[in-house]
């Protein structure tokens, strides 16, 4: 019976979620199907539900058609479940991200952005650094956005307001599979919009009272770019834990630590306290940021203590 399954089996792609149903690109059409509630998993992971970005075996019965199987992910990014112990996938097969924030408003998080590249880095996703509304001023970002560049990411500034830098982000995307995360209010959505006005997204605002974006998007979903390739667009996060990350493969997820920590004395080199540690006396040089090291050493000391589970 299960070779019959997979052969009458057509694979698809979970483009939205909806609790017990899941819509799925299968082919040249969309359709919203219900999921076995025992699927078939062809990897072993802790968060067995489904997300955007899955690759699933859709069987046609007599009565319709339903999700059977799950096939491996290639890449999985994921959170720790808020105010829970547990691990929360966000997306599945994605090649790379757009971490978007906002010049001004909300007021830019270069911790919560360290925490979603170091996620993306850990995921094998690669990272791409947005900065949205600057039509607004650069002044909040431009005294520590450059310690990205140096650090080797691909950094975008954009205004989908006036869509100055809308090109070169467009082009970026083509033929890939890209998630949008971020903040509440950065513009995410808006961004999408500018980028395929066929997707009528609904944009946020700013909160006159506490200055932070409110949501608008509740739920992931993947849209399919005109020309190929897939945008995620994802709810905005006002914290990201980390998970499954051990405070040893931490400086792996810092680009301009990871040469470095190779060529310190110890192996097990921590990059705080040791001597001869290569990745200190670059930062006492001045040839990595200071900022970035000090983001670097609170998120490595929340490892070690098991603020976030590893």
């Amino acid at each position: 019976m299960y070779t019959c399954l997979v052969t009458e089996a057509q694979e698809a792609v979970v483009t939205a979620v909806f609790g017990p149903l899941v819509r799925v690109q299968l082919g040249e059409e969309n359709l919203v199907v219900p999921f076995r509630r025992r699927l078939l998993w062809h990897e072993d992971t802790q968060d067995r539900r489904l997300v955007v970005g899955d690759r699933v075996k859709v069987l046609r019965e007599r009565g319709g058609a339903v999700v059977a199987e799950v096939l491996p992910r290639r890449t999985t990014l994921m959170r720790k479940s808020p105010g829970e112990e547990r691990p929360r996938v966000i997306a599945a097969n994605v090649d790379q991200a757009v971490v978007v924030l906002a010049a001004k408003l909300p007021e830019p998080n270069p911790r919560l952005l360290d925490r979603l590249l170091v996620a993306c880095h850990h995921a094998g996703i690669r990272p791409i650094v947005c900065v949205n509304k600057v039509d607004q001023g650069l002044e909040l970002v431009e005294p520590w956005i450059g310690d990205y560049q140096d650090a080797g990411y691909e950094i975008f500034l954009t205004s989908a307001r006036t869509a100055r830098g809308m090109g070169n982000l467009k082009r970026a995307l083509a033929g890939r599979t890209t998630l949008f995360c971020g903040p509440s209010g950065v513009g995410k959505s808006a961004l999408l919009n500018a980028i395929h006005p066929g997707y009528r997204l609904q944009e946020g605002s700013i909160s006159d009272a506490t200055g932070k974006g409110r949501h608008t998007t509740t739920t992931a979903q993947l849209l399919p770019l005109p020309g190929g390739g897939f945008v995620v667009d994802t709810p905005g996060v006002k914290e990201f834990g980390l998970w499954d990350l051990k405070p040893e493969e931490l400086s792996s997820c810092f680009p301009e630590l990871q040469t470095l920590a190779a060529q310190c004395a110890f192996a097990n080199c921590s990059h705080d306290r040791e001597p001869d540690c290569q990745v200190r006396r670059a930062v006492e040089d001045g040839k990595v940021s200071s900022r970035r090291y000090a983001s670097y050493l609170k998120l490595r000391g929340e490892l070690a203590a098991g603020l976030y589970r590893s």
